[in-house]
């Protein structure tokens, strides 16, 4: 066995690590299910303008990926996608949401979908910070 840091690793390499975890994770946890739960905006020529990536794993969805164009940051869009992932979460038996944001991000959008903060923790040497945030579902 060697250990080495690869500076570039493929795909291949995430899938094979991803892939070992959930299999430790669904030994540990019988008939634990992931899933993703995606919402995207496109424009009229279908190009992404924007959307929600979660990832449901039990009874509760992690929002791993939340990102908006400025073309459709204020127009009600950011806050459809997340309701739409959260609905299907719901339907799925979701019982909770969580994400984390940094405090250049976009915090308040959160708080008022409801999410409200559980922890904090101090980034780059505290000039910003990691909010942890959840919500009930």
């Amino acid at each position: 066995m060697k250990i080495a840091l690869e500076d570039d690793a493929d795909d291949a390499v995430l899938c094979v690590l991803v892939d070992g975890m959930r299999a430790f994770n669904n030994a540990a946890v019988q008939g634990l299910k992931s899933q993703k739960i995606v919402a995207a905006i496109r424009d009229d020529d279908g190009t992404l303008q924007g959307g929600v990536v979660g990832r449901m794993a039990g009874d509760s969805i992690y929002m791993e990926i939340v990102y908006n164009d400025d073309a459709v940051r204020g127009t009600g869009l950011g806050w459809e996608t997340m309701a739409l992932v959260e609905d299907e979460a719901r339907r799925l038996g979701a019982k909770e949401a969580w994400l984390y944001t940094m405090s250049f991000q976009a915090k308040p959008f959160y708080e008022k979908l409801g999410y409200r903060q559980f922890a904090e923790l101090p980034w780059l040497d505290g000039s910003h910070a990691r909010h942890f945030m959840r919500k009930d579902l």
